[in-house]
């Protein structure tokens, strides 16, 4: 009797606590993960921009780190910031420009690969 006084609390906190601030971790690694070239996102200090820049594993001159973007806030003004600071997408660029033109990176034949969605762990496949 009095070791379920000590098991019901503690998995009353896990329900209550734990458990909903993982999902909301995996959430946003998820988000995070999925923020590409072009979208427009809401940084979290409220910014919103364009990202321009992603790390590339097999582009040398582009000194990115691997957690590391390249956001537009206005015209002429970009900043390196890191993905966790990515709050959400406003909205995800469909890889073609105003001219009609297609963007390398969306082409049919290279589709993305292993972008996790959201409630899906990109580290255990949760």
């Amino acid at each position: 009797m009095g070791i379920l006084i000590l098991i019901i609390p503690v998995a009353l906190l896990w329900l209550l606590i734990i458990r909903p601030q993982q999902r909301k971790m995996r959430d946003q690694v998820a988000l995070t993960a999925r923020a590409g070239f072009g979208d427009e996102i809401v940084t979290a200090g409220g910014f919103i921009a364009t990202i321009v820049a992603e790390y590339d594993p097999d582009d040398d001159d582009n000194e990115l780190e691997r957690d590391e973007v390249v956001v537009a806030l206005a015209d002429g003004l970009e900043v390196h910031m890191l993905r966790r600071g990515i709050a959400q997408i406003r909205e995800h660029w469909d890889g073609e420009y105003d001219d009609g033109t297609v963007h390398d990176a969306y082409l049919a034949d290279s589709p993305v690969e292993n972008v996790p969605e959201v409630g899906e762990s990109p580290i255990n496949g949760d």
